[in-house]
């Protein structure tokens, strides 16, 4: 794996990402509550409650892992609300990239714009290569307050950093960037996840490869740099809800993370990138007639892009919202410049320390007092297309401090027999999701049960 200075650069075959056969199990991006072990499960839940091998409504696709599976051997209508769900789903659906992997690569080494990019934002990058040797002799001072700085789109004059050396090079990479003249788009991941989230090497290549995507509106690409984000991102359990802490409470530096944080910011994003790319190109593809939309659930159970013989949903169950942790896979996807969010602290006027897009969706799933309404429009719209349903949740033991069900799993049944007339309860085994942040917050799956609502 080719890597960024200050590490000793190389080159690791392309098997490093894990599987690149033709499989129907792929993991497109780290995604909580991933439902990657029981595919065959979920699968055979599908074929029981329609033999037909019709075709199939994955309504809250999210990874895109299931619509996947699932597209083997019935068409796939994938829905999420989520446009960087969209476009996973119409990459593993359909694939068919219009580029090779050997073009791909020549345009981004002939990319004067990335190479322009690179060239604003090099004092930054000098800085950080300089923090990580300092971090490797001992010194982790410099490491910490670039960690601490926050993102560039969310700084103003009155909270530069405390460092000399590190107010010159945001200032200087700043008015270089402005120099450029560039859309905000065009500079969204060394402004918004720069520092933060990514080395800021890793975030300038990853303005070029989503650049060139989104230039050519291919959605292989596109999936691939997505893919890209989600290994590369510097954060407890590879997601995007809270950059690192570099202190403790009361200050410290944490010396036992320095190894991880230069580890992973050490990558070269375009190594990372290219692996991806030649696992979607290997990918099997059986048709190319699924359709991926991006489209709120009750929108397309009103009014399908083509009517589905049975439905798969997966809704959230926990007050989680997922945008919070997949808001820069969402910017990346969308192509746009985004407001950040501000936080409740400081009187709600310090922006929000993870970067949050402004906006995002806010699944009323996750909110008490929404989801009782939420699920029954989910189970009367599948109702009303006179099709199966088959739905996946969670039980929840509460002695195990289990994060909630904003639901309970009895009050989920009582709402679906409303709408069918059979609906069979399946459990499958004991899971652990993946974890959020520290154990404290994360009150992760242990204890829980997967369980599988067919409706009919």
């Amino acid at each position: 794996m080719q890597k960024n200075s200050p590490a000793e650069a190389h080159t690791a075959r392309s098997e490093w990402f894990g599987d690149a056969a033709p499989s129907f199990v792929f993991r497109p991006i780290h995604y909580l509550g991933s439902k990657l072990r029981i595919l065959e499960a979920i699968g055979q839940a599908v074929d029981r409650v329609d033999p037909s091998g019709g075709p199939v409504c994955d309504l809250f696709s999210g990874s895109a892992t299931v619509s996947r599976y699932l597209s083997q051997h019935r068409r796939v209508l994938a829905v999420d609300v989520q446009e960087y769900g969209r476009v996973l789903a119409e990459a593993v659906l359909n694939g068919h990239p219009t580029w090779s992997a050997a073009l791909v690569e020549k345009s981004l080494s002939d990319d004067d714009r990335g190479q322009a990019i690179r060239r604003a934002v090099e004092p930054l990058i000098r800085f950080e290569n300089e923090a990580a040797k300092s971090a490797m002799r001992g010194d982790i001072e410099p490491l910490c307050q670039l960690l601490e700085l926050g993102n560039l789109a969310s700084l103003s004059a009155n909270n530069f950093p405390i460092s000399s050396q590190l107010s010159k090079a945001v200032h200087e990479s700043q008015g270089r960037i402005d120099a450029l003249a560039l859309s905000g788009a065009e500079t969204v991941c060394v402004r918004h996840f720069g520092g933060q989230y990514f080395s800021y090497a890793q975030a300038v290549e990853l303005d070029a490869i989503a650049d060139l995507a989104r230039d050519h509106r291919n959605s292989v690409m596109l999936a691939a740099a997505l893919s890209t984000a989600s290994h590369l991102v510097n954060s407890i359990g590879k997601q995007f809800a809270q950059p690192i802490r570099p202190r403790d409470k009361f200050g410290v530096p944490k010396r036992h993370i320095v190894k991880k944080i230069l580890l992973e910011r050490s990558l070269s994003a375009r190594s990372v990138f290219m692996g991806y790319l030649r696992q979607y190109e290997r990918l099997a593809v059986n048709r190319h007639d699924h359709v991926a939309v991006r489209a709120d659930f009750r929108e397309i159970l009103a009014n399908p892009t083509f009517k589905p013989a049975v439905v798969y949903a997966d809704p959230p169950y926990t007050r989680d919202h997922y945008s919070r942790f997949y808001h820069s896979l969402e910017t990346i996807a969308l192509g746009d410049d985004p407001l950040i969010t501000n936080s409740n602290l400081g009187g709600g006027k310090l922006q929000s320390r993870g970067g949050y897009r402004a906006g995002r969706h806010q699944s009323p799933f996750c909110i008490k007092s929404e989801a009782p309404a939420a699920f029954s429009a989910l189970f009367g719209g599948v109702a009303a297309l006179n099709v199966p349903l088959v739905l996946s949740y969670s039980g929840y033991d509460p002695s195990t401090e289990a994060r909630p069900r904003v639901m309970a799993l009895d009050a989920v049944i009582d709402l679906a027999r409303k709408h069918f007339a059979q609906v069979e309860v399946q459990q499958l085994m004991n899971l652990e999701h993946m974890k959020l942040n520290k154990t404290s917050l994360n009150k992760a799956a242990n204890g829980t049960t997967e369980i599988l609502l067919l409706c009919r």
